[in-house]
């Protein structure tokens, strides 16, 4: 009798252990571990932050502070190698720029920490027909990776990342499209501002004094005029010539720079030179990203 009466006991804690398994199993199997997801760029951070808004999935932005894209493959192949490969092991997707960048290290380091790594190609779909960002090729035959300049690539972007991570998260899906859909409203107001900004200040054609800028101006619909992108210290007697002719030729002309013209610069253009400064948002500095106004580094102001 004791053993009919003990047996539905029993059953009974079985089947709440099992179900007490099933659900923290089901939980721990969708929870969102610390540094989800791992970024190199400002632009890929911006992004991924901004889709996994109020999700629980966390991204951290790995390189130095200071460090511009160009400095990224010599810190990943030293420092930054140790580091990656530490953070990987707790993330489940890296955010590259591969299609328009395919020197971008993070994810074949972030790849030696964690086979199971996922990369997700903010500038290129990895699926059959997948969009991309309108890649520019420059005239030494190199692919420009500063595709994040031109704005209607940021709206692009949003879409490839965003599918990805819908994909791996299916649960968080609903919120991530939210966060995309808000996302690629700012852009359209981004993409509105720069364009009354251009044409308020009557800038139609320019000369650009920084590589960085050619995604701007194609994006901008800007008529590059001439180039003189090579630094300030290697500028020839002729090209300094040829600078002043075509600033004194018309006076309309605006110079694009990512840095503040120096001293010596401007002693030699005219006095009034139109100059707009833009940041090439390729590295984190001072500013960074902030999640309240995520986009205020690409709003351009004269």
């Amino acid at each position: 009798m004791s053993h009919l009466q003990l047996h539905p006991i029993r059953s009974l804690i079985q089947s709440v252990c099992a179900v007490a398994i099933i659900v923290t199993g089901g939980s721990y199997s969708h929870s969102v571990k610390a540094e989800d997801i791992l970024t190199a760029t400002p632009v890929t951070y911006m992004l991924a932050s901004e889709l996994t808004h109020e999700t629980g999935i966390t991204t951290k932005y790995l390189p130095p502070k200071r460090y511009g894209v160009s400095r990224l493959p010599n810190w990943f192949a030293s420092k930054g190698d140790v580091v990656t490969n530490e953070e990987s092991k707790k993330a489940q997707a890296v955010v590259t720029l591969g299609a328009v960048w395919p020197q971008d290290p993070l994810y074949v380091y972030a790849r030696q920490g964690n086979i199971k790594i996922v990369e997700i190609d903010a500038s290129q779909a990895i699926s059959p027909r997948g969009q991309g960002v309108a890649a520019l090729r420059l005239s030494d035959g190199t692919m420009s990776i500063y595709s994040w300049l031109n704005p209607t690539n940021l709206s692009r972007m949003a879409a490839i990342v965003s599918d990805d991570l819908q994909r791996l998260w299916p649960e968080k899906a609903q919120q991530i499209e939210k966060n995309q859909q808000q996302l690629m409203g700012n852009v359209r107001k981004l993409i509105n501002s720069q364009q009354q900004v251009l044409i308020d200040a009557g800038i139609d054609s320019v000369i650009l004094l920084s590589t960085e800028l050619e995604d701007f101006a194609s994006g901008n619909q800007l008529f590059v005029v001439d180039r003189l992108t090579t630094p300030e210290l290697e500028w020839t007697e002729k090209d300094k010539q040829k600078l002043k002719a075509l600033l004194a030729e018309d006076d309309s002309l605006w110079l694009l720079s990512t840095k503040k013209l120096t001293a010596s610069q401007q002693a030699l253009l005219p006095k009034g030179v139109n100059v707009m400064v833009i940041d090439s948002v390729d590295r984190w500095g001072r500013v960074g990203i902030n999640h309240n106004e995520p986009l205020k580094r690409w709003q351009i102001r004269l």
